[in-house]
């Protein structure tokens, strides 16, 4: 069963569960979590966490266990001349 999420605090537009790739910072560390439930506003694209989803995310991250790994690019951000 969905979570009721209520409308969006920021903008007031419709709040849907979804299932996402979250994309989660630790220690300097990233991390790339799969089949993540979240709310997701339809309007402005805001993430609403429920409790229990972002205590399951610290467990998942404090664990050794890792199901694979991927190679992420970096590249550095130059700034544009204003026109």
């Amino acid at each position: 069963m969905a979570h009721n999420y209520g409308d969006c605090y920021f903008c007031g537009g419709e709040v849907v569960e979804e299932v996402i790739e979250h994309e989660y910072r630790w220690k300097g560390q990233l991390y790339i979590l799969e089949g993540v439930p979240v709310g997701i506003c339809q309007q402005c694209g805001e993430k609403y966490f429920t409790a229990l989803v972002s205590e399951a995310i610290d467990r998942i991250v404090e664990a050794k266990e890792i199901k694979r790994t991927v190679s992420v690019p970096v590249k550095e951000f130059k700034p544009v001349e204003a026109l």
